[in-house]
C-alpha cells in the first residue's frame, strides 16, 4: 500500500523521465542497428546512393529525353563524344543524310536538339503561290496540324509531285492512336456452323459450313484462317449503312499445322482470302477443293481434335473408315468499329486548304510494356521531339551511345533481379530444410544439388534456350514472352551454391539454445526455419546476394555477345561488347564505344560489390549494438 501511494505521488515530470530510461533500456531493432552501421561505412553508403541513383535512371528510361538507342545513321562515320557547348553534330551533319524531315532544325549546342527519331510524318499538298519560286510554310495549316494532333509540329518543305505544289511535311512526336485500329463490337446477329470430314486427294479436310441470315447484304470480301482463338471468318460487306467488316470466331482448336485452304461463298468456290473484281466477279477456285464453305486442311495420319470443339469429337484415319460426330453450333458476329488514323483526321480539317498526301511512321523504340508505353506518352508531352546530344559519341552504326548505355542497363539489371530472386527463394528454402532436416533427406537432397553441380551450365542454357526458340510462338500464345523465360532460365541455375551456403550455416544454428527452446513451446518446422533460422544467415545470404547479381550480369553479356540473348534492336551490356568489337579494327579504334560502356558495367558491379561488404558487417548478428 506505501508503495502504490509513492507512485501515485510521483510528479508527471518523474514520470516522464522513467518512460525516456525504458525506451533506452529497450534497446535497438536489428533493422535500425544494421542501418546505423551502414551509414557509418561510407564507402557501402555512397555505393548504395549510386545504385539507388542508377536504378532510378535505368526504370525512367522512357521519361527521359534521351536520343533513340535503335535509330541508325549509317550515312556517317561514327561520332566522337561531344562538349555540351559545341556545334551539335547532327546539325552540322544534316546536309549529308537523306531521310526528309529527319534532321534537328533546333539545337542548344551539343546538348539538345529537336531530332528525336521516334516520330509520326504527315505531308501536306498545297499549292504554290503565285509569283512565288521557293515554296513557304504555310502558318494555318501548321496549327490545323498541330490543334489536331494535339502535339507541336516541326516543319520541312520540298517540292510536290505536281507541277505547281509543293509538301509540307510536319513531324510530331509518335503516339500510339497515330495508327488506324479496329475494335471488335458485338453486332448481335449470330451464324450456325456444321461440321463435315472428308478424304482428298493430298490428306483429310474438315470443312466447315457457316451459315448466315438470309437477305443479308453483299459481300465484297472474304477471308478464313486459323488464329490462337480457333478459326475465324471475315467479310467485308457492303449494306444499306455503307461498307463494314464482320467477323466470326470459332472457338474450336484444330491439331497443330493445320490452316485454311479455301472457303464458298454464294455457291463459289474461293481461295482462303478473296476479293470481288471491278466486275463483281470472284475467282475461280480448284474443283479438288471440294464444296464447302470453310475448307480446314488437316496434316496426319490420326488426329485428336481438342474436347472444346463440339462437333467433332475424334478423327481416325488409321484404316480405311473416318469417323466423325458432327452438330451444329451457334457462333456470334462481330462488327468493326474503325478508327481513323491521325492522316484521316487532319484530312477532313484541312477541307479546301489542301489534302495530305503521305502518313509515315519510323520507330525510334522498340515495343514496350503498358507502364513504359505510359512512360514513354508522358515524355512525349513534357519534351516532345527534344533529345539529349550525343555527349558519350555514336557506335558504328551511328546509334546514339549514352542512350544505348542507359537502355541497356534495364535489361542487365531485370535479369540480374530476377536470377537474385530464384536464387533466393530456391536455394534459401533448399538449403534451410536440407541443413534442419538432416540425416537420409540432407543426404538425399545434397546429392542431388551435387548431380546438378556436375551438369555444364552453360550447355544447359544454350539447350534451354534454342528449345525455347523452337516453341517462342506457342509461349505466346499463352501470354508467355521470350524475356521472362530468358530471365527465370538464366536465373534457376544459380541457387545451388546458395543451397550450399545456407545448408552449412543451418548445421550450426540448429542445435543451438534458442531452436531448442522453439522446439521446446512447440514451434512447427516452417516456424523454426523462417522465424529463428532464416534471419540468423541474413548476413552469409545477402553477401552471396550481392555476388550473384554480378555474375548473372557477366553470365548474361556472355549469352548476348554469343547471339543467345537479348536480340536487337533491344539493347544490353552484352550487345554493347557486342558493338565495342564492331568499333575496333586494325585501321581505327573508336576508343569510346568501348570505354563508355565499360565504365558504367565496371562501376555497378564494383558498387555491388562494395555494398555486399558493408551489408556484411552491418547485418551481422554478432556485431549488433557496436559500433
Amino acid at each position: 500500500m506505501a508503495t502504490t501511494a509513492r507512485q501515485s505521488k510521483r510528479s508527471p515530470a518523474e514520470l516522464q523521465a522513467l518512460l525516456r530510461e525504458a525506451r533506452a533500456q529497450r534497446g535497438t531493432s536489428l533493422g535500425r542497428d544494421a542501418w546505423r552501421r551502414l551509414r557509418r561505412n561510407r564507402g557501402a553508403f555512397y555505393a548504395l546512393v549510386f545504385l539507388g541513383l542508377f536504378l532510378a535512371v535505368s526504370w525512367l528510361a522512357p521519361l527521359l529525353p534521351l536520343a533513340s538507342p535503335m535509330a541508325l545513321d549509317l550515312a556517317v562515320e561514327p561520332q566522337p563524344p561531344a562538349w555540351p557547348l559545341t556545334v551539335n553534330p547532327r546539325r552540322s551533319l544534316a546536309g549529308e543524310r537523306p531521310p526528309f524531315g529527319a534532321a534537328p532544325t533546333l539545337s542548344v549546342g551539343a546538348l539538345a536538339d529537336d531530332g528525336w527519331a521516334h516520330r509520326t510524318y504527315v505531308d501536306v499538298e498545297l499549292e504554290t503561290p503565285l509569283g512565288q519560286l521557293e515554296p513557304t510554310e504555310n502558318p494555318m495549316v501548321r496549327a490545323l496540324v498541330t490543334q489536331t494532333a494535339e502535339r507541336k509540329a516541326t516543319v520541312y518543305l520540298r517540292a510536290g509531285d505536281r507541277p505547281g505544289t509543293f509538301v509540307q511535311r510536319h513531324a510530331l512526336p509518335q503516339w500510339d492512336s497515330d495508327r488506324a485500329r479496329i475494335d471488335w463490337q458485338p453486332s448481335g446477329e449470330r451464324g450456325a456452323v456444321e461440321g463435315t470430314l472428308v478424304r482428298g486427294v493430298d490428306g483429310l479436310y474438315l470443312k466447315l459450313a457457316l451459315q448466315r441470315a438470309p437477305g443479308g447484304p453483299t459481300v465484297l470480301a472474304a477471308k478464313a484462317r486459323t488464329a490462337v482463338e480457333g478459326v475465324e471468318v471475315e467479310l467485308v460487306v457492303e449494306g444499306e449503312t455503307g461498307r463494314e467488316t464482320r467477323r466470326y470466331p470459332m472457338p474450336w482448336r484444330a491439331a497443330a499445322g493445320a490452316r485454311v485452304v479455301g472457303l464458298q461463298l454464294d455457291g463459289v468456290r474461293l481461295p482462303a482470302e478473296a476479293e470481288r473484281d471491278a466486275a463483281g466477279q470472284w475467282p475461280a477456285m480448284p474443283d479438288e477443293l471440294g464444296e464447302a464453305r470453310l475448307a480446314l486442311e488437316i496434316a496426319g495420319r490420326s488426329i485428336q481434335l481438342s474436347a472444346d470443339l463440339e462437333s467433332v469429337k475424334l478423327v481416325d484415319t488409321a484404316g480405311e473408315r473416318v469417323a466423325l460426330e458432327t452438330r451444329a453450333r451457334v457462333v456470334p458476329e462481330l462488327r468493326a468499329v474503325v478508327h481513323d488514323d491521325l492522316g484521316s483526321r487532319i484530312d477532313r480539317r484541312l477541307t479546301d486548304i489542301g489534302r495530305v498526301v503521305g502518313l509515315e511512321h519510323t520507330d525510334g523504340i522498340w515495343e514496350l510494356s503498358a507502364l513504359d508505353a505510359g512512360l514513354l506518352h508522358l515524355r512525349t508531352r513534357i519534351f516532345g521531339l527534344w533529345q539529349t546530344g550525343p555527349l558519350l559519341g555514336t557506335d558504328a552504326k551511328g546509334r546514339d551511345l549514352l542512350a544505348r548505355i542507359v537502355w541497356g542497363s534495364r535489361i542487365s539489371i531485370q535479369v540480374s533481379l530476377v536470377a537474385t530472386l530464384c536464387s533466393l527463394a530456391i536455394g534459401v528454402t533448399w538449403g534451410a530444410f536440407a541443413g534442419l532436416m538432416g540425416g537420409r533427406i540432407d543426404n538425399l537432397m545434397m546429392r542431388i544439388v551435387d548431380v546438378l553441380y556436375s551438369v555444364p551450365f552453360i550447355f544447359v542454357v544454350i539447350f534451354l534456350i534454342t528449345l525455347l526458340n523452337e516453341y517462342r510462338v506457342e509461349l505466346a500464345d499463352r501470354g508467355i514472352g521470350y524475356m521472362t523465360v530468358f530471365y527465370v532460365v538464366i536465373g534457376a541455375i544459380y541457387w545451388l551454391t546458395m543451397a550450399r551456403v545456407v545448408r552449412g550455416q543451418v548445421l550450426s544454428l540448429k542445435n543451438q539454445e534458442f531452436v531448442e527452446a522453439a522446439r521446446m513451446i512447440g514451434a512447427s518446422t516452417p516456424r523454426i526455419l523462417l522465424a529463428h533460422l532464416v534471419p540468423n544467415v541474413l548476413s552469409v545470404v545477402i553477401v552471396y546476394l550481392t555476388l550473384t547479381v554480378p555474375a548473372v550480369m557477366l553470365f548474361e553479356a556472355f549469352l548476348s555477345f554469343l547471339g543467345l540473348g537479348v536480340e536487337p534492336p533491344r539493347v544490353s551490356w552484352g550487345l554493347l561488347a557486342v558493338d565495342a568489337t564492331d568499333s575496333i579494327s586494325a585501321v581505327v579504334i573508336y576508343w569510346w564505344a568501348v570505354v563508355f560502356p565499360s565504365l558504367a558495367m565496371g562501376s555497378v558491379l564494383l558498387a555491388l560489390n562494395v555494398l555486399g561488404d558493408g551489408l556484411r558487417d552491418a547485418l551481422d548478428p554478432n556485431l549488433r549494438g557496436k559500433d
